[in-house]
């Protein structure tokens, strides 16, 4: 049965994803925040609250959404399945990016470092927790001067309480430790207030300061907060949700300062206050405690002695830019989950070859899918274009996107032999390298140099075994009649193999323009296997050539060529940044000639995984 998803895989990709959707829910609550500057700091918290609350439930729904999707499979575990299942299987192709594979290599790491911060991040909270809490627990003896005063605020602390209608008994403590308030706990709420306080501040400015850590007592600020630093813990690698918890501080401060002036009658006690704290110059508190001084102090400052409209910035426009931003990633991260779906039908009754035959042939209809129950495989091959034929019935054994025109690099080569024999030129014709076969792109295995003297021969060579760009411009441009006229001889032999879906226009598919589907190219690889020349030079996997008395060794662009066991008797590859890696292949596979395309995989390993799995499909017991 398929394989479940990795832990890697559920939750790094949803992690990933966040890169872009911190991005847009930030931006958004940015303008939403900007556009309600001058509204109650009560509308703006409950916007980056919603946010905070958005920044999580997003990579939580990827999460499970990742788990639901169906993970995918290679076309050879794909066809262990159908033998092993009693229902007939659906296969859907599944097409991945190369970026998105590469990115998948380090899913691992990138859940690995993300655990670490998180744990890091949990542990940060909760020993700014264990700090508060035994903080709360100490509590030292004052001295009896002070010991009727902080009784007497103890009194004041529970009247203001009543005034705000909190049901829950407030506890007051006085430490010699703090320099500013602060509030924890949530049924037991304490509110810490520094010893020093007592005698240093009046009487008004205290009751300021005890009405604003009450207001967060009220609004259980304090579980927010701790729920806050939760997704804060839990998404720390985004900068947005780091700006988003800052915003939340900052309106709930705003919030708690309103609440407090509505209790002491007056916004100056508070505003001086907060002066006081102010030059204190204080180092940040733990995160989990609910501080007087959070937030930024002048500006609060300056609300409560002089509250002024907040005027338009240009600045409050940036986050249209994380919106595009944001869109951009979007369509990249659609581009790498991009799947293609085909379905096809597999009888696990059937031979291999018969299997891989109605796999190709038999897609499953709604109505058929209702009429009997059906098993789906998601199966993935890392060649984006697949043909597999029978060549003797010219049956389809597998199919995927081959229909479609790409560019075909250095198969085109196939075309330039067949066009250079067709015309019956002499082989042993000395050929001189010119300049003009030099322009081309050049591979490492032979080194050719204008000048150079080659037999046709050679030149058919080393474009069929090293892939010579050189040698296929020099048999175009030596063609009877010039590249003109090899240019229209290849026209014509297009027209005459009725390739439907094949555009070339030079020899040595250095060119884009050089196109095909899968399905024309297997029809030209069934022409080439008429050529006996052909099949003995693409067979070989290498061979030797003497130049100006130099010996240059060169082995064939397919390693697949050195395994007899593979009954390999013709073979291309092709490579170039907009083909990919291609392959054209025959090889005998359970005893009969198939003809193999694989275009456009990412390298060349992965191409021949997807060879060897096809291989599997059509011949589950291969003689070696």
């Amino acid at each position: 049965m398929m394989s479940a998803h990795t832990l890697a895989e559920l939750l790094g990709w949803p992690l990933l994803h966040f890169v872009w959707q911190g991005a847009l829910i930030t931006s958004v609550s940015a303008i939403l925040l900007a556009l309600c500057r001058n509204a109650r700091p009560q509308l703006r918290y409950l916007i980056a609250c919603l946010a905070m609350l958005l920044c999580l439930l997003w990579p939580a729904l990827g999460v499970f959404q990742q788990w639901q999707s169906p993970q995918a499979m290679t076309l050879e575990a794909a066809m262990q399945l159908a033998a092993n299942s009693a229902l007939p299987l659906d296969l859907v192709w599944v097409r991945e990016s190369a970026l998105a594979a590469h990115i998948e290599n380090y899913l691992p790491l990138i859940v690995a470092i993300w655990s670490g911060g998180v744990a890091l991040m949990l542990a940060r909270l909760g020993l700014g927790l264990l700090w508060v809490y035994r903080l709360g627990k100490h509590q030292p003896q004052p001295q009896q001067d002070c010991l009727l005063q902080a009784r007497q605020w103890q009194a004041r602390t529970s009247q203001m309480a009543q005034q705000f209608a909190i049901g829950r008994r407030v506890q007051l403590q006085f430490q010699q430790q703090l320099v500013s308030p602060i509030t924890y706990g949530c049924f037991r709420p304490v509110i810490l207030m520094p010893a020093s306080l007592l005698s240093g501040m009046p009487y008004d400015m205290i009751e300021a300061l005890l009405a604003h850590e009450l207001g967060h007592i009220k609004r259980w600020d304090y579980l927010v907060n701790l729920l806050q630093n939760l997704v804060l813990a839990m998404l720390f690698y985004h900068p947005a949700v780091w700006w988003l918890s800052k915003r939340i501080n900052a309106e709930r401060e705003l919030i708690a300062d309103d609440l407090a002036i509505s209790a002491v009658g007056q916004s100056r006690p508070l505003a001086r206050a907060l002066q006081w704290l102010d030059k204190l110059q204080i180092a940040a508190l733990p995160m989990p405690a609910m501080a007087a001084h959070g937030g930024d102090l002048l500006s609060r400052i300056k609300r409560l002695i002089r509250p002024d409209a907040q005027p338009w910035h240009w600045k409050m426009a940036v986050p249209v830019l994380g919106i595009g931003m944001a869109l951009v990633l979007l369509l990249q991260t659609q581009l790498i989950s991009n799947a293609e779906a085909l379905p096809q039908t597999v009888d696990r009754d059937q031979p291999a070859t018969q299997m891989a035959t109605q796999m190709a042939t038999q897609v499953t209809t709604p109505a058929a899918q209702a009429a009997s129950p059906h098993r789906t495989a998601y199966v993935q091959t890392q060649s984006e274009h697949v043909l597999v034929m029978d060549e003797q019935s010219g049956k389809i054994l597998l199919s995927k996107n081959a229909d479609s025109m790409v560019p075909i690099a250095s198969l085109s080569k196939l075309m330039t032999a067949m066009l250079t024999l067709d015309a019956g030129l002499d082989k042993n014709e000395a050929i001189t390298i010119s300049k003009e076969d030099m322009l081309v792109y050049q591979n490492s295995q032979v080194k050719l140099a204008a000048g150079m003297v080659l037999s046709r021969q050679n030149l058919l060579e080393l474009a069929l075994i090293p892939s010579s760009n050189t040698a296929a411009k020099a048999l175009a441009r030596t063609y009877p009649g010039g590249e003109a006229a090899f240019a229209t001889a290849l026209q014509q032999k297009i027209a005459s193999l009725k390739l439907q879906q094949t555009h070339l226009e030079e020899a040595t598919g250095t060119s884009s323009k050089n196109r095909a589907s899968a399905s024309d190219l297997a029809r030209i690889v069934k022409e080439a296997a008429g050529y006996p020349e052909l099949r003995r030079l693409t067979s070989s996997s290498q061979g030797a050539i003497t130049i100006a008395g130099k010996t240059q060794e060169y082995q064939s662009t397919n390693p697949l060529t050195s395994n007899k066991d593979w009954g390999i008797s013709l073979s291309k590859t092709g490579y170039s940044k907009a083909a990919g890696r291609c392959l054209v292949m025959r090889a005998s596979v359970a005893g009969k000639p198939v003809i193999m395309v694989l275009l456009n995989a990412k390298n060349v390993d992965i191409r021949n995984d997807d060879v060897h799995h096809i291989r599997a499909m059509l011949d589950p017991a291969p003689s070696s």
